[in-house]
């Protein structure tokens, strides 16, 4: 009886790669730290496992390569092998082929020929082995003299490596033990109870819960941010927190906050909780501890949270009906319904989100192997591992990064001789940090390189004929930078197997919008480049103001809404052919969506949101505010989506659709009707209007 062991191919391929993955980061490891015997041995029990599986599954070829790395391991374990950059180069050697094998595997074809890798494995530990004969034979014949002169040449090749590697190894002591020696932080959780008076729960946890930012590190927000943000909670709240500062005096602060009724601390025990939850429930057993995580397939996910999205529209019509209908009943049930509905809503979207480190821990490989091909040296700084976002945004902001690291080692960090004549130190840094903001995640992308000059950029757009010189030298640097992500352009001199042809920052940005996020580029000539994305959490259930324009009902998203005003015909001016308003000492551009969408020739309104991207802002008029909702995100219609402007639909509780403003590409077709009316008005293409 044979089994059938396809159906275990799926499991196969997933626990492999994560191998693998784990195998690369160890070997990074490896080669800043050669004396790691833990680590060492660590990617021994890694190769020994993936070994063991594709033996298992029968596939020969993987179980050979697998039980080749295990021989070179081996050699380094007792010391027969030196851990030398070849030897790591053939590491990385066999990682790539051990996934292309994988893939391969996956797709039902036959595992590729590695013999030649193979072969190279077998030459490198002869040729290691040999060095060592030959060191014993003329130890025999010639003498300790000449032995010991040969071993003082490796010595000193060993110590040279050491000493390339002695100011990292210094430098993170030193971190260490400075941390070590100020370190006088306690850990303290804050129990909060907001008054039955209080009518605006999230504004105050939130005022609460920034002053605790400032007073140390948040572990933990208990119910989560996006619960205390909906005001989906009962009045209560707790925060786990890092701080120097007495918890006594933090008590004093918060109790003064308006609408507190009590708070609380507790700092005893506190830290031994956290070290049992990190090590789980031991006592239970070794069956009930190993049973910590399952695997699902992301379309069961998907499939459930359509019908949370289902739900919560249900619930929005049912509560409609209930504050219709005089019924103290109805609407207690509808309120415990709604609170339950927000509950499972939550609980949903946390099972969808993942640690950004999935992402993240590809990087410094991908740095170590362009750095070298580039003759550069560069080191990757990594922050906000353990931030998380929703697996549907994970699965596309691999490639959106990529080519944002790609673009920092090849156009930002500067060779290391170049570096030195400017005063820099040879080692160029990339920092790639993540953090949460709200309902957002900020990711940023920096290196200390070259930067680039706007005046470089100016003069590329005139010489491709993008902008006249009249209207480059009356834009702003921050509007400059962001020519750079204009498809097909770029300032490189030549293109390069990395980059070089146009084709990055453009694709970046495309992708962050397509996620209703955001992107901004900073610049500092001699100093460096930042580029920095902001992301939704989630993409399937969100804030958003409802309003009505021309009697119809629009969602628009509450993270770039700045606040909402009235406005009058007397408050309204015509700059340049368009329409502007004066607001807090700035002049913003008005949006008519009812004349874009030209369901009417009148530009009126009397009431308008102000709405912001990065530093742009603009003030989209409307006739009517209907109030914040949650609304599920529903993908338009193929043909519906070659409309700039509209980022989705959604069903309000009546069962009607309303649209979603995408507010980056109403500005974009904003910007692009009135640069027609200010040619028309002034036969200029910029003139003197400012867009903000």
């Amino acid at each position: 009886m044979t089994t059938d062991l396809s159906k275990y191919l799926d499991m196969y391929v997933s626990q492999t790669k994560e191998d693998l993955e784990m195998f690369s980061q160890k070997l990074l490891v490896m080669e800043n730290n050669p004396d790691d015997f833990e680590n060492i041995n660590e990617c021994f029990r890694l190769a020994h496992t993936i070994k063991g599986n594709a033996a298992t599954m029968m596939f020969k070829e993987t179980s050979k390569l697998a039980h080749a790395m295990e021989n070179i391991l081996d050699a380094i374990r007792s010391k027969q092998l030196a851990v030398e950059p070849t030897v790591i180069d053939i590491f990385f050697q066999c990682v790539d082929a051990l996934e292309m094998m994988i893939e391969a595997v996956k797709e039902k074809k036959p595992e590729p020929d590695i013999q030649e890798l193979l072969d190279l494995i077998e030459e490198q530990i002869n040729m290691d082995s040999q060095d060592a004969s030959e060191l014993e034979l003329e130890e025999g014949i010639t003498g300790a003299a000449d032995a010991t002169q040969k071993e003082g040449e490796k010595a000193k090749k060993k110590k040279k490596i050491e000493e390339k590697a002695a100011p990292k190894r210094a430098e993170k002591t030193k971190a260490h033990e400075k941390g070590k020696k100020g370190d006088d932080k306690q850990i303290v959780l804050f129990r909060i109870q907001l008054s039955n008076a209080c009518r605006m729960l999230a504004a105050r946890a939130f005022i609460a819960i920034r002053k605790l930012e400032k007073a140390g590190r948040i572990i933990e927000i208990t119910p989560g941010r996006e619960t205390i943000e909906s005001e989906k909670f009962e009045r209560k709240f707790s925060v786990l927190i890092e701080t120097k500062i007495d918890p006594s005096q933090l008590v004093k602060e918060l109790s003064a906050i308006k609408d507190m009724e009590k708070v609380s601390f507790k700092s005893e025990g506190i830290d031994e909780k956290i070290e049992r939850k990190k090590k789980g429930n031991i006592g239970l057993g070794k069956g009930l501890s190993e049973i910590g995580s399952i695997r699902v397939k992301m379309n069961r996910l998907d499939e459930l949270l359509d019908s949370v999205g289902e739900l919560v529209i249900s619930k929005i019509r049912l509560a409609e009906i209930s504050a219709s209908i005089d019924s103290e009943q109805l609407t207690d049930s509808v309120q415990a319904l709604d609170r339950l509905t927000g509950e499972l809503q939550y609980n949903v979207l946390r099972i969808r989100m993942v640690p950004i480190d999935i992402v993240f821990s590809k990087f410094p490989r991908m740095v170590r192997d362009l750095s070298k091909q580039m003759k550069k040296e560069i080191e990757v700084i990594m922050e906000g591992h353990e931030i998380e976002l929703d697996r549907s945004v994970i699965d596309k902001l691999g490639e959106l990064l990529v080519h944002l690291i790609r673009n920092c080692i090849d156009h930002g960090i500067e060779l290391p001789k170049k570096r030195e004549k400017v005063g820099k130190p040879r080692l160029g840094t990339i920092r790639l940090s993540a953090a949460q903001e709200q309902n957002r995640v900020i990711i940023i992308v920096e290196d200390d390189g070259g930067g680039i000059d706007p005046d470089k950029i100016r003069q590329k757009a005139s010489e491709r004929g993008m902008y006249s010189k009249e209207e480059l030298r009356s834009m702003t640097d921050e509007e400059v930078m962001s020519i750079l992500a204009t498809p097909g352009f770029s300032t490189a001199e030549k293109v390069t197997i990395t980059s070089g042809r146009g084709v990055g920052l453009d694709a970046v940005k495309a992708g962050v919008e397509a996620f209703g996020g955001h992107m901004e580029i900073e610049s500092t000539k001699g100093r460096g480049m930042r580029i920095i994305i902001r992301l939704p959490l989630t993409l399937a259930i969100i804030l958003a103001m409802m309003v009505k324009i021309s009697n119809e009902v629009y969602a628009i998203p509450l993270d770039p809404i700045i606040e909402t005003i009235s406005i009058s015909p007397e408050d309204v001016n015509t700059l340049g052919g368009s329409k502007v308003i004066r607001f807090r000492g700035e002049i913003l551009p008005l949006i008519y969506v009812s004349t874009l969408l030209e369901i009417s020739d009148k530009e009126e309104g009397d009431r308008a949101v102000v709405v912001a991207i990065g530093q742009t802002k603009w003030a989209i008029v409307i006739d009517e505010l209907l109030g914040q909702r949650e609304i599920v995100v529903k993908p338009l219609d193929k043909h519906l989506r070659k409309i700039p402007f509209f980022g989705g639909a959604t069903i309000l509780g009546s069962g009607e659709v309303a649209l979603i403003l995408d507010i980056p590409g109403l500005f974009e077709y904003a910007r692009e009707q009135m640069k027609m009316v200010r040619i028309q008005a002034t036969g200029k293409p910029r003139g003197d209007v400012v867009d903000a």
